[in-house]
C-alpha cells in the first residue's frame, strides 16, 4: 500500500513540476497592444512585390489547419499555393482592403481589413461587420509573415 502511496504521490508531484506547455495563438488572442490597422497606401507598401505565408482555419486551441504561400505581384497579379491546390488570381487595395480574386472557384477570395502586430499581419473579413471595438471579437480570419521571415509575434506560423 506504502509502494501505491509513493508510486501515486511521485506522479502527481511530477505532473506539478512539468512545464506547461505554451498555448498556440487562437483567434480569441488578445492582438491590441501593438496592432496597427493599416491603410491602402500602407498595404500596397507591405504586400507589393512580396510573398506571405500564412495560415488560416484555426481549432480551438489555436492550430492551424491550413498553411498557404502567396506571392503578391508587382503588377497586380497574385499566386496561390495551398497543399495540393494552386491558382493565379489578382490582388488589389479597396476602400482600406486587401482584396483576393482567383481563377479557381475552390478558393473564395474577398476582402480583408488588415493588422500588423510586429511583423505579423492578422486578416479580419470584410464580410463581418466592422466595429470600432474590432480587436476586442474573436474573429480574425488569417495571419501572415513575409516569407522567410521568423513571425515576432505569438505562436509560430507553421
Amino acid at each position: 500500500m506504502n509502494r501505491l502511496c509513493l508510486s501515486f504521490a511521485f506522479a502527481f508531484l511530477t505532473f506539478l513540476l512539468s512545464p506547461i506547455p505554451s498555448a498556440s495563438q487562437s483567434q480569441t488572442t488578445d492582438i491590441r497592444p501593438h496592432a496597427l490597422r493599416l491603410s491602402g497606401e500602407q498595404i500596397k507598401a507591405e504586400f507589393k512585390g512580396i510573398t506571405h505565408e500564412g495560415a488560416y482555419n484555426f481549432n480551438a486551441v489555436g492550430e492551424a489547419r491550413n498553411n498557404y504561400v502567396e506571392t503578391h505581384l508587382e503588377d497586380g497579379r497574385t499566386i496561390y499555393k495551398e497543399e495540393n491546390l494552386a491558382s493565379r488570381g489578382v490582388w488589389l487595395v479597396n476602400d482600406g482592403t486587401l482584396c483576393f480574386v482567383y481563377e479557381d472557384d475552390m478558393l473564395a477570395g474577398g476582402c480583408f481589413r488588415v493588422y500588423k502586430v510586429k511583423n505579423c499581419y492578422y486578416y479580419y473579413s470584410d464580410q463581418l461587420i466592422e466595429h470600432p471595438d474590432e480587436l476586442d471579437r474573436d474573429y480574425w480570419t488569417a495571419r501572415s509573415v513575409r516569407e522567410g521571415e521568423t513571425p515576432q509575434c505569438e505562436a509560430a506560423i507553421s
